[in-house]
C-alpha cells in the first residue's frame, strides 16, 4: 500500500486528468438526485437520465411518489435493470420524506440510509452533491482504481476505502476526486484492459519511491 503522499500523489494526478469531472446524472433538486441515485444501482447514469424527465413529470415530489403506487411508478421506470425493486424503494422513500421530513431531503448520513433504497454510497453522494459535505460514495470503479493503484490493502472494504481516500485529501478536493475517480473508471482503469500504464505520471511518486530504496 502507498504511503499517504504517495496516495494523495495519485489521486491528484487522476483530478488533472478530469479538471471538470463532475456530476453525470440530471437533477433540478436534491429529492430529484436522490431519487436518480437510488436510480442508478446497477444501472448507467446515461440510461437513468432517460427515464427521469418522465418520472419527475409525473412524481414532482415526495408527496406525489407517496400517493403513487409501485406499478404507476414502475411505468416510468421499467427501462432500467431491478425497476420492480426500485419502484417499491421510490414509494417508500416518497412516503418516509413526505410523512417524517415535510418533504425535505434530510441533510445527515443517519437520517438518509432510513430511507428506503439508501444505503451509506448513496447516502455519501448525495450529501456531497446536494449540500456540500465532504463525503465520499466508493462504488465499483472507486473500489477498482483504490486497489489496482494500491491506494489501499488488497483486501480492503468498501469502509476501509473510503476512510483511507478521506484521510489523505483535502476536505475541498473530495467532491472532484469522487468524479473524476468515476470518469477515471469508466474511461481508463477499466475492469478489462486498464489502460493506466499510458499515464506515466500516475507512478512517478512510486519510481521516486523504488529509486530511493534501491538508491
Amino acid at each position: 500500500m502507498l504511503s499517504d503522499a504517495c496516495c494523495l500523489h495519485v489521486l491528484k494526478t487522476i483530478m488533472s486528468l478530469y479538471p471538470n469531472a463532475g456530476p453525470t446524472l440530471n437533477f433540478q433538486n436534491s429529492f430529484e438526485l436522490l431519487v436518480a441515485v437510488v436510480l442508478s444501482a446497477q444501472t448507467t447514469d446515461k440510461q437513468v437520465n432517460k427515464v427521469t424527465p418522465g418520472l419527475f413529470q409525473a412524481f414532482p415530489t415526495p408527496k406525489a411518489l407517496a400517493k403513487g403506487t409501485p406499478l404507476e411508478i414502475e411505468t416510468y421506470i421499467n427501462q432500467i435493470g431491478l425497476y420492480h425493486n426500485k419502484a417499491r424503494y421510490l414509494h417508500a422513500l416518497g412516503k418516509s420524506l413526505h410523512e417524517d421530513f415535510h418533504d425535505q431531503v434530510p441533510k445527515t448520513r443517519h437520517q438518509l440510509m432510513q430511507l428506503a433504497g439508501v444505503g451509506r454510497k448513496t447516502a455519501n453522494v448525495v450529501l456531497s452533491v446536494a449540500f456540500n459535505q465532504p463525503t465520499l460514495g466508493v462504488d465499483t470503479h472507486i473500489t477498482r482504481i483504490a486497489k489496482h493503484h494500491q491506494l489501499v490493502q488488497p483486501d480492503a472494504t468498501v469502509r476501509q476505502i473510503e476512510d483511507r481516500l478521506i484521510s489523505v485529501l483535502p476536505p475541498e478536493d473530495i467532491f472532484h476526486v469522487h468524479h473524476a475517480l468515476i470518469a477515471f473508471g469508466r474511461e481508463i482503469c477499466t475492469p478489462k484492459h486498464p489502460k493506466c500504464t499510458n499515464y506515466p505520471e500516475l507512478y512517478s511518486c512510486q519510481e521516486i519511491r523504488k529509486d530511493n530504496l534501491h538508491g
